[in-house]
């Protein structure tokens, strides 16, 4: 709500539940392990050891242009670190693809901005409308006095698609976020995007070398932002409850699992789609009661357990029983492991 975007589905939450297609919240609110802060001094003294920076691999050898080349030779790593702090993420990634030198200074750059595309709904309202959702029918305190009136006011006859087959209805969020919010995908991530272009724009690399880099860039350090050897946790900001994604994966011991966040069927994005659906008619959903989830418009986040533990300034309540319990009604899946058998604390603070 907050980021005024849309995850689109067209179909029913019978249909959309067994097929895994929840899992495409997890990159959404997945907060990644961000590499550290690379800072430079008011005094433009060198306060990052480059000797650490991991050296670009042979594969991606890359060849600069001789002027370009001659030119940045000459300059300090001083003044380079500080033209990369002040660059933009496609003219840092491109300066990075000069040479191997500006690679190494270059890189954690970019790896800090990459983390900027990721997660993007992390932290803000969410909650999943179904087309049987009368106008006004919203969670109390949902919407601000400002957004109620927008969603009050209705759609102008204008922003209807007439091929939609149904015209506007005032009062009714769900018209005005498919009129008026931008379709986020839940294929392609933006960061990506953003390095493909970045890469295609490069003029001075030879196609096989722009492939090479893009190998390295974009496959093989994805991984690194979400770590398969991390324990990871929803958290819900609003309540301060979270599902702990150790005792997901043990109760419902499935195989397969693809690392990090990402837990596998059912996993995080089940998880919060079984409290976060709403609508007036229950007539198309799992089970009773599901079209009032109790989390319906609330923040979320995926994250690791020691982000957590040092991000949590209060007492919080372990929901992982009772999600357990849910997705196994929702779904109809049996659970292997008795939820007496906890991994960790029932709070956390």
């Amino acid at each position: 709500m907050d980021n005024t975007e849309i995850l689109y589905y067209c179909g029913k939450l019978v249909e959309f539940l067994p097929n895994a297609e929840a899992d495409c919240l997890v990159d959404l609110l997945a907060v990644p392990v961000k590499p550290s802060p690379m800072q430079v001094s008011s005094a433009t003294k060198l306060v990052y050891d480059i000797s650490e920076i991991e050296p670009l691999p042979t594969e991606a050898n890359l060849k600069p242009t001789c002027k370009i080349q001659s030119y940045l030779t000459s300059v300090p790593d001083e003044l380079l670190l500080m033209i990369f702090h002040n660059l933009d993420f496609v003219s840092c990634f491109r300066l990075s693809l000069v040479s191997k030198r500006l690679w190494n200074i270059g890189w954690p750059f970019v790896q800090q901005d990459v983390t900027n595309f990721m997660g993007t709904w992390a932290g803000t309202r969410i909650i999943c409308l179904g087309d049987y959702c009368e106008p006004g029918d919203l969670p109390a305190g949902f919407l601000t006095t400002e957004e109620e009136n927008i969603v009050n006011e209705g759609l102008d006859e204008a922003e209807m698609d007439p091929d939609e087959g149904f015209l506007p209805r005032p009062g009714n969020l769900l018209d005005v976020a498919r009129c008026r919010f931008q379709e986020v995908s839940s294929e392609v991530e933006p960061y990506r995007m953003l390095l493909d272009t970045a890469l295609d724009e490069a003029g001075h690399l030879p196609e096989s070398e722009r492939s090479q880099a893009r190998l390295f860039a974009v496959g093989k350090k994805v991984t690194d932002y979400y770590p398969e050897t991390e324990s990871w946790i929803l958290r819900n900001l609003t309540t301060a409850e979270f599902v702990q994604g150790d005792r997901l994966l043990a109760a419902f011991h499935r195989s397969g699992r693809e690392g990090g966040p990402h837990l596998g069927y059912p996993g995080f994005g089940e998880a919060i789609m079984c409290r976060i659906c709403w609508s007036t008619s229950d007539t198309t959903l799992p089970c009773a009661g599901f079209n009032r989830g109790v989390w319906a418009g609330h923040r979320f986040e995926i994250c690791t357990e020691k982000y957590h533990a040092l991000h949590s300034s209060c007492s919080w309540k372990d929901a992982t029983s009772e999600i357990i319990d849910e997705l196994s009604v929702a779904l109809d899946l049996p659970t292997l492991t008795k939820e007496s058998k906890k991994i960790g604390p029932e709070t956390s603070t």
